[in-house]
């Protein structure tokens, strides 16, 4: 029997986010820490450039499987699509809405949302605090692969 090891890629990395999403809502008291092997983020200092701009975006660990990031949304997104990327994001801070092409849905810190490649979506900022949100990203992001629509 043959297994897809992008699907199997796919599930554990589900799985893993369901556990964050846990460790998170029931951590709503604090704000949640981010660990990689060479370092642990409780918190990044957004530089006043990176405030400025509609969304900032920390990269915190490459591997050749998937990119890892904090990103901050300053100001609400334009609907865009990632023709050769799959993403799963984390809500860790604040309050936002997200939209996909034909729906939306409000989150919070915990919720897990998947992205396969091909899905029109954007983040929207709902309220005045900037939500932040850890994406994992698969293939690496090379930053090129953000497609308005």
């Amino acid at each position: 029997m043959m297994i897809n090891k992008s699907i199997s890629f796919s599930m554990i990395l589900g799985c893993a986010f369901l556990v964050l999403a846990a460790m998170f809502s029931s951590c709503a008291s604090r704000k949640p820490v981010m660990v990689t092997p060479d370092k642990s983020f409780s918190t990044i200092e957004w530089t006043s450039e990176e405030l400025a701009q509609d969304i900032a975006i920390h990269t915190l660990t490459v591997t050749p499987e998937a990119s890892y990031h904090l990103i901050r949304l300053n100001r609400s997104e334009k609907p865009h699509v990632h023709d050769t990327h799959d993403l799963v994001i984390v809500i860790t801070q604040g309050k936002m809405r997200f939209h996909w092409k034909d729906r939306s849905l409000d989150l919070a810190p915990g919720d897990v949302i998947e992205i396969p490649r091909g899905t029109v979506h954007w983040g929207e900022k709902v309220t005045s605090e900037s939500p932040e949100i850890y994406a994992v990203v698969t293939p690496p992001f090379d930053g090129k692969d953000q497609r308005e629509v």
